[in-house]
């Protein structure tokens, strides 16, 4: 595999305390320590980082949150702060992932918001951006995912994004090898008009397992994975980790 590869976990609304705790464990106990080009960052939700926050606070693990507040404080009932995701040492933040979209309506605009909070507490943001399924039968996908990153990406020095075609994510389907290196590298030569970004990584994330790991790693030339399922079975991302 090549160097420098990002694998990040979002347990999205999953795990109790117990079971964190012990995937956690498992983790730190891996052979991935060995492996330093392969950065593991987990996102688990929000009551879980401050328990996670230390028991990797001296491992090779990462913390990160699958969302943040464009402000720093204020009434806003039910939101978490960015200060307090960097009080526990978070080091990512995901922003923009279909399901904040379609569930909570967070447009583009509001996540441009969020990843310039995210970038001023040296937060690195995690964005995702994806096509519905009609865009990629009509050929306007594309379109759809620069309208995204024209309207999401502020100016920035780095910029993290995640592929995750919506008709991918928990179904099972997984784009070909050539349409997901077709998008990264569309991604990529998009942002580089951006003269402010020096340093642009792409991550695929859709129904990603075992199975698929190393050929979209290796096929699609992406930089790593958001992984949503697997990350949530120890043997399964155990695994996944191993192949990389």
């Amino acid at each position: 595999m090549d160097q420098n590869k990002l694998i990040v976990s979002n347990w999205k609304m999953n795990l109790n305390l117990s079971d964190s705790k012990k995937l956690i464990n498992k983790l730190i106990k891996s052979t991935f320590k060995k492996k330093p080009y392969l950065k593991n960052i987990i996102c688990p939700q929000f009551l879980l980082i401050p328990s996670i926050s230390n028991l990797i606070k001296d491992s090779h693990l990462l913390l990160g949150a699958q969302n943040c507040h464009f402000e720093r404080k204020g009434a806003f009932t039910g939101e978490s702060s960015i200060e307090l995701l960097k009080q526990f040492n978070c080091k990512y933040v995901i922003l923009g992932h279909s399901e904040r979209r379609l569930y909570s309506a967070d447009s583009n605009l509001l996540v441009k918001k969020k990843i310039k909070i995210a970038i001023s507490e040296e937060i690195k943001p995690i964005v995702c951006i994806g096509e519905p399924l009609e865009f990629r039968k009509n050929k306007s996908y594309l379109k759809f995912l620069e309208q995204q990153l024209n309207e999401c990406v502020p100016e920035c020095s780095e910029i993290i994004i995640a592929y995750e075609p919506i008709w991918s994510i928990g179904t099972g389907l997984v784009p070909d090898y050539e349409e997901i290196y077709e998008v990264q590298n569309y991604v990529k030569s998009f942002l580089k008009n951006n003269k402010f970004i020096k340093k642009i990584s792409v991550l695929y994330g859709g129904s990603v397992s075992s199975n698929n790991i190393a050929h979209i790693i290796k096929k699609s030339k992406v930089d790593g994975a958001l992984i949503g399922g697997s990350s949530l079975d120890d043997k399964e991302i155990l695994k996944i980790i191993s192949i990389l």
